[in-house]
């Protein structure tokens, strides 16, 4: 996690410590010299600061094998974030005269991503549909993702919650029903990427 925003990094670092509201480091304690002598909501006076939850907040923080799995990592950052640009500019480029039918993934002005996946939206008029072009890609061993819930309201687990709904949602709703996206995996190969490529081109052909 990094932040210049020093309010929203302490907020983070709670939700990701259980949502405590102690911002105490591993080992120590009463860094704010008032542990015991705080009064917290409806808690009883003094309540002891290190369990005090301030945030509805979830146990994210990493393992020493995880984390000493990620310091190694570091040393390859630089080449798998070229590698995800590069991949991800391939097929922009060769994807880019399906632009009639196909909505492409463009970096946000001053942005400059390291790509997480090639997402695509099925444009309006298309003449066909997202499910027809996947079964397509599937059956031809080019592995897709939707990106992941859409309109998350719509999910089994999420229509009987409690909610404020603001406006139609009608790009949420797109998102759901003509929206995937294809790997960038650093480890993509230029003949593994191009043979992605000629299976969207015989699609596009029928």
């Amino acid at each position: 996690m990094a932040s210049n925003d020093e309010t929203l990094a302490k907020v983070a670092r709670s939700i990701r410590d259980w949502g405590r509201d102690c911002y105490c480091a591993g080992g120590e304690n009463n860094t704010c010299g008032r542990r015991f002598s705080q009064q917290f909501g409806s808690l009883p006076s003094g309540y002891d600061h290190k369990y005090v939850y301030s945030h509805i907040g979830y146990n994210l923080k990493a393992t020493d094998i995880q984390a000493a799995i990620g310091c190694a990592q570091m040393d390859r950052l630089d080449g798998f974030t070229a590698a995800r640009k590069r991949n991800h500019a391939f097929l922009s480029e060769a994807l880019a005269g399906y632009g009639d039918r196909l909505v492409l993934p463009k970096a946000t002005e001053g942005a400059d991503p390291s790509w997480f996946a090639f997402v695509i939206t099925v444009a309006s008029g298309a003449g066909f549909s997202r499910d027809e072009l996947l079964a397509h890609l599937q059956a031809r061993k080019v592995e897709t993702r939707n990106l992941f819930s859409g309109n998350l309201l719509r999910h089994p687990g999420f229509c009987d919650i409690e909610h404020r709904v603001v406006g139609d949602l009608r790009n949420t709703d797109r998102i759901t029903s003509d929206t995937f996206f294809v790997g960038v995996y650093p480890g993509l190969s230029t003949p593994e990427l191009e043979y992605m490529v000629d299976v969207f081109k015989g699609f596009m052909a029928r």
